[in-house]
Parts: C-alpha cells; sequence; structure tokens
C-alpha cells in the first residue's frame, strides 16, 4: 500500500505557489503526530479496531477553526462488543485528546463521529440496497471511503477498507447490462450520499446566516471536490484490465491520495494550477472568515465558478 499522506510532503509545489494549503498540509502533519501521541500514550482496549480521520484533517487541510473528525473503529467482527464497551472506548480515546490540550471540541451528538463505528454494521451483507438502513452507519461508511486515512492501526484500517470495497463489488446486474466493471452499486450509493447531503444543505443551519453560509461554500468546494475524486477514482479504477481483486485494489491504492491530488492527476500543469488556486482562495474565505454577512465576495464567486470547471456534470448539477 501507498504511504498516508501524513507521511508525505505537500505533492504540489511544483505545479504551483500554494502557501495556504501548503502550510495546512504542514499543520495537518503536526496534529496528526500529537493525536497519535496522545492516544499511544497507554494501550487501548483490544477491541478497538482502528482509529482514522475524516475531514478537512484526513484531506490534509487543516486549519485553526477545523473540527476533529474521528472515527473509532469497533472490532466487532467475531464478538459481541456492548453498547457500554463501545462507549467506553470512545471517551476514553476523546479524554486522551484532551488531556493532550489539543483543543478540539467533541463531536455533536448523533452525527457519524459520535459514536464508535461498528465493523459488523459496516459490512452487514443483509442491508445492501436497503436505503433506509441506519444514517449514521450509511454516512460512516462513506466517510471511511471518501476522504479517510488511518490514524491508529493502518493495518487494520486497510483491511476494512478492503472489505467496504469488496461489500460494494456487484456483478449480477452489470454483467447482465455489460455495464463497466463491479463499482456501479457503489457510484450510485456515492451518488445517493452526495444528494443527500446537498439537498439537507439548503436547510441546515437555515436560522443562523453565518453557519449556513459555512456549509453551503463548504458543499460546493471541497465536498463537490471528494465527491468527484472519488467518482474519478472509480472510473480509474475500472480501465483497469483484470479480475475483480486487481479493481480493487487500483481504487484502494487512489485512497491513499487526497481527493485534490487525485482530482489533479493527468491534468496539463496550467489545469492543475488554476484548479488548486480556486480551490486556495475558497479555503482561505473559509479558514479565516468571522463574518455575518449573508453576501460572498465576489472573489469567492469567481472561484467557486473556476473550481466547477473542473469538476464533472454530475456532482455540479
Amino acid at each position: 500500500m501507498n504511504p498516508c499522506p501524513q507521511q508525505r510532503c505537500f505533492p504540489f509545489s511544483a505545479v504551483a505557489r500554494l502557501p495556504d494549503l501548503c502550510a495546512a498540509w504542514q499543520l495537518s502533519q503536526t496534529t496528526l503526530q500529537q493525536l497519535q501521541q496522545a492516544l499511544l500514550c497507554e494501550p487501548l482496549p483490544e477491541h478497538l479496531a482502528c482509529v482514522a480521520i475524516s475531514g478537512s484533517l484526513g484531506r490534509m487541510e487543516f486549519h485553526a477553526a477545523s473540527d476533529l473528525d474521528l472515527l473509532v473503529v469497533v472490532d466487532d467482527q467475531q464478538v459481541t462488543v456492548s453498547d457500554e464497551a463501545a462507549k467506553t472506548l470512545f471517551d476514553e480515546v476523546w479524554q486522551r485528546i484532551d488531556a493532550a490540550g489539543l483543543d478540539a471540541a467533541r463531536p455533536k451528538s448523533g452525527g457519524v463521529f459520535s459514536q464508535c463505528v461498528s465493523w459488523r454494521a459496516l459490512t452487514d451483507s443483509a442491508v445492501r440496497g436497503i436505503i433506509n438502513e441506519d444514517v449514521t452507519t450509511f454516512g460512516q461508511r462513506m466517510q471511511l471511503l471518501l476522504d479517510a486515512q488511518p490514524l491508529l492501526h493502518q493495518q487494520s484500517f486497510d483491511q476494512l477498507q478492503a472489505q467496504l470495497l469488496n461489500w460494494y463489488v456487484e456483478t449480477r446486474v452489470s454483467d447482465l447490462f455489460e455495464e463497466t466493471g463491479p463499482f456501479g452499486w457503489l457510484r450510485q450509493d456515492v451518488q445517493r450520499y452526495w444528494r443527500s447531503i446537498r439537498s439537507r444543505a439548503y436547510w441546515l443551519h437555515a436560522d443562523d446566516v453565518d453557519k449556513s453560509t459555512e456549509v453551503n461554500v463548504k458543499l460546493r468546494s471541497s465536498r463537490a471536490v471528494i465527491m468527484a475524486a472519488f467518482l474519478r477514482a472509480i472510473e480509474v479504477a475500472q480501465s483497469t484490465a483484470g479480475e475483480t481483486s486487481v479493481v480493487i485494489a487500483a481504487l484502494q491504492r487512489q485512497l491513499t491520495t487526497t481527493p485534490l491530488e487525485r482530482l489533479t492527476v493527468g491534468r496539463s500543469a496550467s489545469e492543475a494550477s488554476e484548479l488548486l488556486n480556486s480551490y486556495q482562495t475558497v479555503w482561505h474565505f473559509l479558514a479565516s472568515r468571522n463574518s455575518t454577512d449573508s453576501a460572498l465576495p465576489q472573489e469567492i464567486k469567481n472561484a467557486l465558478e473556476s473550481l466547477n470547471r473542473w469538476l464533472p456534470n454530475s456532482v455540479t448539477e
């Protein structure tokens, strides 16, 4: 498996001068190291499978106002882990983060990062195609594929991600209609997730102008890039000749790179520079804003328009 982003230098130095994104990458590396040290101060319970990081830190785009989006995965493949034991594990992880003085707010209750992840629930074959499965489980599964990277126990993380990709393989219908590759259903589920969060964004924080603006700018920048990069990764993997296992491995290798890396591969230097500079402009706006003005600066509107030129219609429409 390729090195994780946290183990590599900023990858875009040869493409363009991107001081904000470069600084964010370096801050992300420092923060991830601090988190690892905090969590490894004492052994954690044996039923911990892995800890993954998602969100801006997982994408190496961390800044002072970023949330800390952790996915604490319980290994309940062969044994039952009680709700109480899972909650104790979750609390222990966050107590160590608090004790290390990392100044990270705990996730709000009810979200995908507010409780442990059940390995068994994520890979339960009985819920394939069930669109009203538990919303939290669905969201956790998506996050572990779209922009997560391992924080603790990389081998377990890699095994889980491979199982999730195998769980998403579908060949009966795709073979019948001679569709390309085994990930047609995965593509549909990613689109379902994307359409759901797009719809939700219209009314999320509707009574808070500042938060609503932030959510909807993120939707049209980092969130759109995540989706476009993942869909492109599926396309690239399915163009790989070979058995399904080869296609799965090709996709998983791409998931060791950030969404921006996946989206700029194969583009000319000028194309990549325009995309990255537009993204940096929006990133800086979100990282530094403290205004309650609902109007967007024209510079941000222009940057979003430029960014969207490099995203597929399936993401932007």
